[in-house]
């Protein structure tokens, strides 16, 4: 679906950084600024997924194209990611 009246999603540009949760504590595999606001997303504790540098890439594309009002469900996506592991 495409809108063009849809605002930009996000604020300010933002990118995908992974991570793994230790000790309670989530450990990032590169640098952030201070201060640097961040969202986490966990399916299911029960559940989890890795992604790898692709998957990842797309989620950065797929950011881009929501922020030209090209949105797809979240569901939908996280769907297909999962199909592709």
């Amino acid at each position: 679906m495409k809108s063009s009246a849809t605002p930009q999603c996000y604020p300010d540009p933002m990118n995908a950084v992974r991570g793994r949760v230790r000790d309670g504590r989530i450990e990032l595999e590169g640098a952030l600024p201070e201060g640097a606001e961040v969202v986490v997303l966990a399916a299911d504790a029960d559940d989890p997924f890795e992604l790898d540098d692709a998957q990842l890439a797309e989620i950065e594309t797929r950011m881009l194209a929501a922020d030209r009002g090209e949105v797809e469900p979240a569901a939908t996506v996280l769907e297909a990611l999962r199909r592709r592991r």
